[in-house]
């Protein structure tokens, strides 16, 4: 007699668990919100339908005999290992004790204000360490440092401008590679964009907040500013 009862405990104890879905008997419990499903499609409409992930919510207070110094452990053992990955993200971010350096906040502040978005790298990148981009504070001016690459050079080749005020025409800064005179100082190698001139070249700019496999680019015009061509564009020094 005791055995049969257990059964039909166990029996109705499994049709009251029943799934929330299709009234079948159930199998899983969410760990978040204790909701019956019984197949694990049950389980995805489960989530679909009440938005819910599933991850146990381990703050959430149980009764004394569910408590499980394990869980707690665990818990807090998650807390340290989240802890020290925020750390190590201000470290390699180029940060210190959780914000830029004076110079290089202002700088980025300035240039948002200016609508060009400027992305600081970790300072063990080589872009990084060789930028020479400041804010002249007096007069609230940036001076860019310029990257040149001429890929259908002779032998293809990069150039660097330093310091460039932003208020400087791009024609303007294309003059020294452009122009007859600069023949004789790069010894040829840009005939091919001095055959071409100024209303034959194209100038544009790697927009940096584009994920790592795309690659996409804006074109400058050569009658703005730097300050007007890196409006609305992501830039990294």
């Amino acid at each position: 007699m005791e055995i049969e009862r257990s059964n039909n405990e166990s029996s109705s104890s499994l049709h009251r668990n029943l799934c929330a879905n299709c009234n079948e008997p159930s199998k899983y419990t969410c760990p978040k919100c204790s909701t019956f499903s019984c197949s694990l499609k049950c389980v995805n409409v489960h989530k679909e339908k009440n938005d819910c992930d599933g991850i146990r919510d381990r703050t959430t207070l149980v009764s004394k005999n569910q408590y499980n110094f394990w869980d707690d452990l665990q818990f807090m053992e998650d807390i340290e290992l989240k802890r020290d990955y925020m750390k190590r993200q201000i470290r390699d971010r180029g940060l210190s004790n959780g914000y830029l350096p004076r110079n290089l906040f202002r700088l980025r502040k300035a240039a948002l204000s200016r609508g060009t978005n400027l992305a600081i790298l970790p300072q063990f990148y080589s872009k990084r360490r060789e930028s020479t981009c400041y804010l002249d504070y007096k007069d609230h001016k940036i001076f860019w440092r310029l990257e040149w690459t001429f890929p259908h050079s002779i032998n293809p080749i990069t150039l660097y401008d330093e310091r460039v005020d932003e208020e400087t025409l791009l024609a303007n800064c294309l003059d020294k590679y452009l122009l007859p005179q600069s023949a004789d100082t790069f010894q040829g190698q840009l005939d091919y964009y001095r055959s071409y001139g100024h209303a034959g070249v194209s100038v544009v700019v790697k927009d940096e907040g584009c994920p790592a496999n795309v690659q996409k680019y804006k074109l400058l015009k050569q009658y703005k500013s730097l300050k007007g061509n890196f409006r609305k564009v992501v830039l990294f020094i």
